[in-house]
Order: C-alpha cells, then structure tokens, then sequence
C-alpha cells in the first residue's frame, strides 16, 4: 500500500519560520512583502490546524511554546537543507560557461578584440561565444546572454547599451579616384548615383534610405547581387571595391584609422538605435551575467 505524503501548506510554514525567527509578526510581515494580519492569520490557521498553540501573544516580542520551539527547529532545519540545495545548484551553474550570442559581425569586430581585457579582470569566468548568423535555429533562451541591433534591449531583461548607432558611408580607399580628380567624399546627391550595396537583414533594409533622408534624393533599387545578408561578406565586399556601402564607426573604427577603408561621403547618421546587450531569463542569478553586462557597458 502507497502512502500519501501529508500535505504541508508550505505559505503557513513560511508565516510560521519568519514570525518564529523575529518573534513577531509585523517583522515577518514585512519581510513577507504583505500585511501583518495575513501572517497573523496564516500562523492561526497553522495552530487550528495542529491543535496547539506555537505563540505566546506577549509583547513586546512573541514567546515561543514547547511545541512552537520544535516546530521552529523542524523547519529551521528544513529551510536550511533547501538552501543548501540552492547553493549547490548554483555552484555547478557558476562552473558552466557564460553564454554570450551576438552577430558575427559585432562579434569579429567589436567583441573579440576587447575579450582579452574581459578576462584579465575576471579570469573566473569561462565565455563561450555563440553567433547567430549562419544559425537562424539557435534559441536564445539557450543563451546566458545576448547582444542585439536595434532601438533597445529584450523588453523586461537587464539590459545595457554597448555603443550608439552612427552610420557612415565607406568604399575601398581610391575607389572614387576612378572618376573624380581627387579622392574626396562625395555629397549625398552624387553618391546616389554610385553602386551602392545593400544589407538584406530585416533590422538593416531601410538603412540606405535613412541615410539619404532628407537630402531630396533617393537611393536606388539593388540588383539581386547587391543584397548580401552578412555583414562580413559585406564588408568584405566593399573592401573589394565592387561597390560603397555602411559601416557603423565603433565597428570599423580600426579599419578607418588603417585605411582599408575611406569615407565615401560626409554624411552620416546618428540614431538612438545601436547594439544592446541583455541578460537572459535563465542567468537573471548568475553573477557572472550581471559582470559581463557592466563590463560590456563601459567597453566602448
């Protein structure tokens, strides 16, 4: 024959070892985040419900009674043996890696190049990147955290702003030699006469026409083979000299001040969009996430 287990109302003990602990009620009140008669009714339905009286109403502070004192050693031990599994879990939780999933394109430019200043300062945390480019199926929730383009972080997520949009336009340096006497940035009205390639992302399809807003003139439609979906295959495509495109300058800063790339025009966007990064539901209690996201906030 099975026995049932005995139902324990779990909301009365948790009234019970907080009201036992401070020895009254408003405390464990308030440390309940609720109001003192619901304690005060959550233990009396405990004490209906056992037969005994666990207080003594004396004031200033409450008074235990014999049977109240083995109750409160029964759940203090109770209590302790679940936090001791909390604390277990959370321990294999900090052995694991730090999940991190953002663009390969943020991730090559931005990222990996500052990592090396992440681990210095935290050698205690293992980073595992994961790019989501080439891998449309990988769920973010398996992420710890993840970094993404547009006007905010994930809605309800600890979030942090890693750099503001500015968008520019670039090409291959002496790209525009070809057919202006001097290689200069051109003004938008002639730059919309250029070949100008294209961002398929959903995030980034609009981006030719917000730089060109405003200036009376309006890019014109891409052929199929000026549509590229990755932004490294895009750069690379723009340092190839087949057309000009946009780069954001915390990007391609290096490539700038390298001169592989030059300014195709003068003109350029600065937006409240730009790269965010958040915390993941499943590491809101991993140190190591709220680390990286304060760290990843001031890297710029």
């Amino acid at each position: 024959m099975i026995m049932r287990r005995e139902t324990i109302p779990f909301h009365q003990i948790a009234a019970f070892e907080a009201a036992a602990r401070h020895l009254g009620f408003s405390r464990a009140a308030k440390e309940l985040n609720v109001q003192q008669p619901a304690v005060s009714r959550q233990i009396a339905a405990l004490e209906a419900d056992l037969g005994v009286a666990l207080f003594i109403r004396t004031k200033p502070r409450l008074t235990l009674t014999p049977e109240g004192e083995i109750l409160a050693n029964a759940v203090a031990g109770g209590f302790e043996s679940i936090l001791s599994g909390i604390r277990a879990i959370r321990a294999l939780r900090q052995g694991e890696a730090l999940v991190v999933n953002a663009a390969i394109g943020f991730t090559s430019l931005y990222l990996l190049p500052r990592l090396a200043e992440f681990q210095s300062l935290h050698p205690e945390i293992r980073l595992e990147v994961v790019t989501r480019d080439q891998n449309q199926d990988f769920d973010p929730a398996l992420c710890d955290v993840a970094v993404i383009f547009g006007d905010s972080g994930l809605a309800g997520a600890p979030s942090c702003r890693v750099f503001q949009e500015e968008m520019v336009a670039i090409c291959r340096p002496g790209y525009l030699a070809e057919d202006r006497p001097v290689n200069l940035p051109l003004h938008r009205t002639a730059l919309a006469g250029q070949r100008l390639l294209y961002l398929s992302s959903a995030e980034h399809a609009g981006d030719w026409q917000r730089f060109f807003e405003g200036s009376g003139v309006h890019p014109p439609t891409p052929a199929p083979l000026d549509r590229i979906y990755s932004f490294m295959v895009y750069l690379r495509a723009i340092q190839n000299g087949i057309g000009i495109g946009l780069g954001w300058t915390h990007l391609i800063e290096d490539n700038l001040e390298m001169g592989s790339l030059v300014l195709a025009c003068s003109h350029r966007v600065v937006s409240q969009r730009g790269y965010h990064c958040s915390i993941m539901p499943r590491a809101r209690e991993r140190p190591g996430a709220r680390t990286f996201l304060d760290w990843i906030g001031t890297s710029g």
